[in-house]
C-alpha cells in the first residue's frame, strides 16, 4: 500500500516533496480591503511555521473579504497538499490557474500534486510551465530533473577526477567533524535513522522507486531534528535524487549520509575466496560511482539498479561496509590462517593483528583508495561489528567446549543437542587499525548494540553495578566498558533500539526487553538509551529504524513462519523483529479496522456467527493481516465479573480434532477445540492451547534439559481429546547457560498467553475491551498466538506424527490449509463448580454439535492493505534531539 504519513502525530502533515520552496506572496489581482491583505500575509506566515490550522483559517477569512485574490486559494492548496489531501490541494490549483494561468506557485503545486500521485509526465508538463514564467528558480528544476524519466536525461557526464583532494567528514580524537561551505571544521555528533525500505508486502529487494516517497521520509527525519541517515545497500536512484534534492534546498541544516556495502557471509568461512571478494569490491566501487552520482548499474536480482546521477559525495559522512558478520565464520577464518600479520596499506595500516581483522583493514582500504584514484575523495570508514564480536572479555560467555563440559559434570548435557553459538569466542578490534599520513578522513569503531542481547550484558556483574545519570542500566556498563577499551578512537553506536512487538523474545534486567513493550515504552526506552550511548562517550547513534518492516523474521517465531517467502505478506505482532520503525506499519484499512475500545459499530459490522440467546445476543468475527476479531453482543451496563466469566473456544482446523470438551467439563460436544480464551476478569484473562497443539516445550513452566538448547517440540498436531485440559503458551525467552566459572544461570520465559484488558487508546498492547456501555465483549487474537503460520494463505500447523515422532529435529514444521475457524461462546458462572449461563451457539442437550457452527472463512491474498502513522517514539526522539 502507498506510503500515507497524513497522520502525523504533531497534527500536521509533511509536504509530499521536501523540496518545495514556500509560495511568495502573489501581487494583489484587485483592491482588497486591508484586513484582507493582512489575512493573507498572516496566512503565509503560519504556513511557513508549519501552523496549518492557523494558516487556513487565515486565507478563508482572506477569501471571503476578497474573493477575487488568488493567492489565498493557492495558499488553501498548499495547506490541503501538506495534509495529504491531494484530490482537494490539485482542485484549488486549477481554480486559481482557471482564474490567472501565468501564477507560477499555481502551476508548482499542480506539479508536486501530480508527482506525489506518481504521475511523472503530469509533473514534467507542469513544472515546464512553471519554469517557463520563472525561468531562474533552481527548485523547479530540481524537481523536472527528479521527474524526467531515464531516457530524457542528458547522459552522465565524463567523469573527471579533481585536482583537490576533498574530504568534507573527519574524525578528530574521539569525535567527527565537518566543514562549512566556508571551509572551516565543526564538530558533529551524530543523531541518526537506519532507513529500512521495505513496504508491507514487499521483499527487502523490492525498493520504492518514487522520489516522492523518499522526499517525504527526508523532509519527517529532517522535521525530528536528525542530522544523519544510514541505509544498508544501494537504493534506486529516486533515493539519491531525492537527498540531493533535499540537501540543496537545506543547505544550513542538510541530512548527511551514512552508506554501507551489503554482503552476504563467504561460502565455507572463507572470507578469500576470489568470486566472493570480486563481487564485495565491485560493490564498493558501485556505491562510491553513485554517490558521484556518476554509476549505470545494469539490472541484478534482489539489487536496486539504473541511472545514479545525483551526485551526494557532498553530504556523505561516511562509509560502514559490511554486515553483522557471524562469530563461527571469524573464528574459521582465524584458524585457518593463525597467527598475527601486519598489514601496510595505503590509508590504512595496523602493526599486527589476526587474519579477519587484517582482512577488513585491507577492504577498507581498497574502498578508500578506489575513491581517491577516481574522484580525488575520502572520508570516515569503518567495518560492522556488534556485541558478539567486541574485542572485550566476559567472563560470564562461556565457549562452547566449556559449555558442553560444565553440562556434563552438572549432569545436564544434551547429546547431539547444538549449542547456541559462541558470543564470546572471537573478536574483531578497530584498534589495531590505524589512518596512514595519506588520509586526513580517518577511522573509526562502529556497533551495532542492543541492551538485551548477548547475555553477558545481562548477567556481568560490572554492568549489573553500572547506572548511568539516570539510573542502574546494564547498557550503560557495557558502552562505557566499549568506549574505555576505544579511548582516542570515535565509536558510534549505528545500530539499537527496542521494539513494540506483542510478541517478546529476550527479556532484560531493567525492562529493555526484545519485544513485549508498548509504543509509549518503546519510546521512553528509546529516548533514555540515546541519551545513555551520548553519555558513555560515543560519537553518535544511528537508532534502528525508520519504519516497520513485514519481512524481518526473529528466532523465536521464524521456524513458525510458513512458509518464510509469505512473511512480508502478513504482520506478525508476535514477531519482535517487524516493529523497531518509528514509522509503524500496521495491518488494514485505518477508517474501518476495529479497535478495542472504539467505536463499537465496526464490533458490530463483523461477520455474524450465531445469535439468539437472550445473555449472549450474537458472536461475530473478522480479520485482517495481523488479527482474528471476535466480538459478543450482549446486554449493556456491568457484567459482574465476581461471578461471571465468559469463554471462547476456537477450532482452527478440523471439527474432528482438538479438546472436546471445555474445562470442568462446562460443555462438551462433538466439535474439537484448539485455543480457548477465558476471560476470567479484567484482570484475569487467558488464552490457552491444547497440550499436543503447543509448539514450544515451555508448558507451565522451565523443562529441565530442554531448557538449554531446545524450544520447540515434536509433533505438533492437535489429535484428539476430551479431558477438557489446556495448557498456557508459556515459551522460554533466555536459554539456561553456564558461565566460564561454571555459574548456572537458570532459563527465562513468560506466558504468552496472558491478555491485557484495555483500550488501544491506553497501551497498543491492548488484547480485550468489554465496553458496558455497549454491551461488547471485544477480542483481537495475533495469528502467530493461534498457530497460524500464513493467514494471507490460510495456513496453519499440523505435523506429520510419524514422521515428527521418528526424528523431532528433522526437517521444517508440518502445516495444512484450514477452512477457517469455529468459535463457540460460553457465559458460565464462577465456583468451585462452574455452571453455564448461556451459550452461542445453542447446545443440543447438553452437548455442542459441529453442524451447529457457522465456519469464518476469510478470502486469502497477496498484497495486504496497511495503513502506517508515526510511533510516539518519533516525539520523544524530536524532542531529545532538538536540544542543543
Amino acid at each position: 500500500m502507498p506510503f500515507n504519513i497524513h497522520r502525523f502525530r504533531l497534527g500536521r502533515v509533511l509536504a509530499a516533496v521536501a523540496v518545495c520552496a514556500l509560495p511568495r506572496t502573489l501581487p494583489a489581482q484587485e483592491p482588497c480591503p486591508a484586513a484582507s491583505v493582512t489575512a493573507f500575509e498572516l496566512g503565509w506566515t503560519a504556513y511557513r511555521r508549519d501552523s496549518l490550522d492557523r494558516a487556513e483559517g487565515h486565507f478563508l477569512r482572506g477569501v471571503a473579504g476578497c474573493p477575487g485574490r488568488v493567492d489565498a486559494v493557492i495558499g488553501l492548496g498548499f495547506v490541503a497538499l501538506r495534509r495529504g489531501a491531494i484530490d482537494r490541494a490539485d482542485s484549488l490549483f486549477s481554480v486559481a490557474l482557471a482564474r490567472d494561468p501565468k501564477q507560477v506557485d499555481a502551476w508548482e503545486g499542480r506539479a508536486r500534486t501530480a508527482w506525489r500521485r506518481g504521475d511523472a509526465a503530469a509533473t514534467t508538463r507542469a513544472t515546464r510551465e512553471a519554469l517557463a514564467l520563472a525561468p531562474d528558480r533552481r527548485d523547479l528544476r530540481d524537481l523536472l530533473d527528479q521527474s524526467s524519466p531515464d531516457w530524457e536525461r542528458p547522459p552522465l557526464p565524463p567523469r573527471r577526477r579533481p585536482d583537490t583532494l576533498s574530504f568534507p567528514a573527519r574524525t578528530t580524537g574521539e569525535r567527527f567533524e565537518v566543514r562549512d561551505a566556508e571551509g572551516n571544521w565543526h564538530p558533529f555528533y551524530i543523531k541518526g535513522v537506519n532507513l529500512g525500505v521495505a513496504l508491507p508486502g514487499r521483499f527487502p529487494s523490492e525498493f520504492p522507486t518514487d522520489s516522492t516517497l523518499y522526499a517525504g521520509w527526508l523532509d519527517a527525519l529532517a522535521s525530528m531534528h536528525a542530522n544523519t541517515i544510514r541505509i544498508y545497500t544501494i537504493l534506486p536512484p529516486a533515493f539519491y535524487r531525492a537527498l540531493r534534492a533535499w540537501n540543496l534546498a537545506n543547505r544550513r541544516v542538510p541530512l548527511w549520509l551514512v552508506h554501507g556495502v551489503w554482503t552476504e557471509l563467504p561460502p565455507v568461512h572463507d572470507f578469500d575466496d576470489d568470486e566472493w571478494k570480486r563481487a564485495f569490491r565491485d560493490e564498493m566501487r558501485r556505491v562510491v560511482d553513485l554517490i558521484h552520482g556518476s554509476a549505470e548499474i545494469p539490472a541484478r536480482p534482489g539489487h536496486a539498479a539504473g541511472r545514479y546521477d545525483a551526485d551526494v559525495s557532498p553530504w556523505t559522512l561516511a562509509y560502514i561496509i559490511g554486515r553483522e558478520w557471524e562469530p563461527f565464520a571469524v573464528k574459521e577464518f582465524d584458524l585457518r590462517h593463525p597467527g598475527a600479520r601486519p598489514y601496510r596499506g595505503r590509508y590504512l595500516e595496523m602493526a599486527s593483528g589476526p587474519a579477519t581483522d587484517v582482512w577488513m583493514a585491507e577492504q577498507c582500504d581498497y574502498l578508500l583508495a578506489y575513491e581517491a584514484d577516481t574522484w580525488n575523495a575520502l572520508r570516515p570508514i569503518a567495518y560492522t561489528n556488534w556485541p558478539t564480536l567486541d574485542p572485550l572479555n566476559h567472563a560470564t560467555e562461556a565457549n562452547a567446549d566449556q559449555e558442553r563440559q560444565w553440562r556434563r559434570q552438572a549432569g545436564r548435557d544434551a547429546p547431539g543437542k547444538r549449542l547456541e553459538y559462541e558470543n564470546d569466542a572471537v573478536g574483531l578490534d578497530a584498534n589495531l587499525v590505524r589512518p596512514t599520513a595519506l588520509n586526513p578522513a580517518g577511522w573509526f569503531a562502529s556497533y551495532h548494540a542492543y541492551p538485551y542481547y548477548p547475555d553477558f550484558l545481562l548477567f556481568d556483574p560490572e554492568y549489573n553495578r553500572a547506572s548511568s545519570s539516570e539510573g542502574r542500566s546494564n547498557y550503560f556498563g557495557y558502552l562505557t566498558e566499549l568506549h574505555r577499551h576505544h579511548r582516542g578512537l570515535p565509536f558510534i553506536v549505528s545500530e539499537y533500539g527496542v521494539p513494540s512487538s506483542r510478541g517478546l523474545a529476550h527479556l532484560q534486567p531493567q525492562g529493555w526487553h526484545h519485544g513485549g513493550l508498548d509504543e509509549r515504552q518503546m519510546a521512553a526506552i528509546n529516548a533514555r538509551l540515546t541519551r545513555e550511548i551520548e553519555e558513555s562517550g560515543a560519537a553518535g547513534a544511528i537508532v534502528f529504524a525508520w519504519m516497520d518492516e513485514w519481512f524481518k523474521k526473529n528466532w523465536i517465531v521464524i521456524d513458525l513462519e510458513i512458509p518464510g517467502e509469505n512473511t512480508r505478506r502478513w504482520h506478525n505482532v508476535m514477531d519482535a523483529e517487524q516493529h523497531y520503525g518509528i514509522l509503524g506499519q500496521y495491518a488494514g484499512d485505518e477508517s474501518k479496522r476495529p479497535v478495542l475500545g472504539g467505536e463499537p459499530g465496526k464490533w458490530r459490522r463483523l461477520d455474524s456467527l450465531a445469535g439468539g440467546d437472550p445473555r449472549l445476543h450474537v458472536l461475530r468475527a473478522g480479520s485482517d493481516a495481523s488479527y482474528l476479531y471476535l466480538s459478543l453482543q450482549m446486554q449493556a451496563g456491568p457484567l459482574g465479573w465476581d461471578t461471571i466469566g465468559v469463554q471462547l473456544a476456537l477450532d482452527t482446523y478440523r471439527a474432528d480434532l482438538g479438546q472436546r470438551a471445555l474445562p470442568d467439563a462446562i460443555v462438551r460436544g462433538d466439535i474439537g477445540w484448539e485455543f480457548l480464551v477465558d476471560l476470567r476478569a479484567p484482570d484475569s484473562a487467558t488464552i490457552r492451547v491444547t497440550p499436543s497443539y503447543n509448539p514450544y516445550v515451555g508448558r507451565g513452566g522451565i523443562v529441565r534439559g530442554d531448557d538449554f538448547g531446545r524450544f520447540y517440540r515434536r509433533p505438533v498436531t492437535p489429535g484428539s481429546a476430551s479431558a477438557g485440559r489446556f495448557d498456557s503458551l508459556f515459551v522460554i525467552t533466555n536459554r539456561a547457560r553456564f558461565g566460564r566459572d561454571g555459574t548456572f544461570y537458570p532459563a527465562q520465559g513468560y506466558d504468552r498467553g496472558m491478555l491485557r484488558h484495555a483500550s488501544e487508546t491506553t497501551t497498543t498492547l491492548a488484547d480485550w475491551y468489554h465496553d458496558a456501555a455497549a454491551g461488547l465483549i471485544e477480542v483481537r487474537i495475533p495469528w502467530g498466538l493461534i498457530n497460524v503460520t500464513d493467514p494471507s494463505t490460510r495456513t496453519v500447523l499440523f505435523d506429520d506424527v510419524t514422521r515428527a515422532r521418528e526424528d523431532p529435529d528433522a526437517g521444517d514444521f508440518g502445516t495444512a490449509t484450514t477452512d477457517g475457524v469455529r468459535v463457540g461462546a460460553v457465559m458460565y458462572r464462577k465456583g468451585v463448580r462452574p455452571r453455564v449461563v448461556a451459550t452461542l451457539p445453542g447446545r443440543s442437550g447438553n452437548a455442542w454439535r459441529r453442524t451447529a457452527f457457522r465456519t469464518y472463512s476469510w478470502a486469502p491474498w497477496e498484497e495486504p492493505r496497511s495503513h502506517s502513522r508515526l510511533k510516539p517514539v518519533y516525539d520523544s526522539l524530536r524532542t531529545l534531539w532538538r536540544e542543543p
